[in-house]
């Protein structure tokens, strides 16, 4: 798949604007509260039905009968279900990077969403084999080295140095982290025969 990067003209001093950051942070904001909004709504639902089980807490539980608390229970799931969709479309008009073709953004957000499986019980196994199969790290290496070309194409040879030092801390990061050459073309040969047996 072939992604064709926009050029854009950064703002004076090289940094994004403040509106540009608050849209951001407003859209990271907004897709962690749809990413908890459903253990959330399960936690509500699940206190409730103790405090009603027991007979503490508020009147309207304790007193409300069974299809009562099932109404409770169907409004808090329409309301979760309401503030995902409402997140949603605001995503969709704040976020500053929806439609001008940089994956930089998408990337970093999958990597997030990657760490929080980690947390929550993902097999390290498993994310790691992911880690050292994709080259993730040899492709960010490879793409902060053609933009160490591009700033010494400019002149800049301070933003160059810069880069080249990443590149140099990302290999050893990949040579500590990945397989050799060998390891990845036999692990990508099993996993077309296996592909192949299906």
């Amino acid at each position: 798949m072939t992604h064709t990067a926009q050029t854009k003209q950064p703002p004076a001093g090289g940094n994004p604007s403040r509106s540009v950051t608050t849209r951001r942070l407003t859209t990271r904001v907004l897709r962690r509260i749809i990413r908890f909004s459903d253990p959330a709504a399960t936690a509500a639902i699940a206190v409730m039905g103790i405090l009603w089980i027991t007979h503490t807490g508020p009147a309207w539980i304790t007193t409300a009968d069974d299809w009562t608390l099932v109404t409770y229970g169907i409004g808090i799931i329409a309301a979760r279900v309401m503030l995902d969709v409402i997140a949603e479309g605001l995503i969709n008009l704040v976020d500053p990077d929806r439609w001008d073709g940089d994956i930089a953004y998408a990337i970093a957000e999958g990597l997030r969403q990657l760490r929080d499986d980690i947390t929550e019980g993902a097999d390290p196994d498993e994310v790691l084999d992911s880690l050292r199969t994709s080259d993730l790290v040899p492709e960010l290496l490879e793409t902060l080295r053609a933009l160490s070309t591009q700033y010494a194409a400019r002149g800049d040879e301070d933003e160059k140095q810069r880069l080249l030092a990443a590149v140099l801390h990302l290999r050893h990061a990949d040579q500590n982290i990945g397989y050799g050459p060998d390891q990845v073309a036999a692990l990508h040969a099993a996993t077309a025969d296996e592909t192949s047996l299906r």
